[in-house]
């Protein structure tokens, strides 16, 4: 046989070869579903916010220019103990208003600490 027949043959082979893997690959070797895992947080025994009291704490929070984020939304993300500050450290989407024209969510980390039995923001 000359080379190039056999590197044809050898091809050929090589993509049977995969195209079964890739078919019986769900029957060789599952994936069970994947539990859903705790936040850091909850893994180190550190309280964190629930979403609507996260929401709650942003909208009363007043930034340094004195702007108010009263209509702000968030979704609340993982969660671990506060590294910079006390209390939490949680990654968010927030939109700071979405009732103007192109608001867009943003992904950040946001600190949260309870002050007075009332969850607060203190890492912006």
């Amino acid at each position: 046989m000359k080379g190039s027949a056999i590197g044809i043959i050898a091809a050929g082979c090589l993509a049977v070869g995969f195209g079964a893997g890739f078919v019986l690959r769900p029957v060789i070797s599952p994936v069970a579903a994947a539990p859903v895992a705790a936040s850091p947080a909850v893994v180190a025994g550190v309280a964190q916010p629930s979403e609507e009291e996260a929401t709650a704490a942003v909208r009363r929070y007043r930034r340094f220019t004195g702007t108010s984020l009263e209509r702000a939304t968030l979704k609340l993300g993982d969660c671990s103990p506060g590294g910079v500050g006390p209390g939490v450290t949680c990654m968010t989407q927030l939109v700071m208003d979405p009732t103007k024209a192109g608001a867009a969510p943003q992904n950040r980390p946001i600190g949260f600490a309870r002050v007075n039995g009332q969850w607060e923001v203190a890492v912006w």
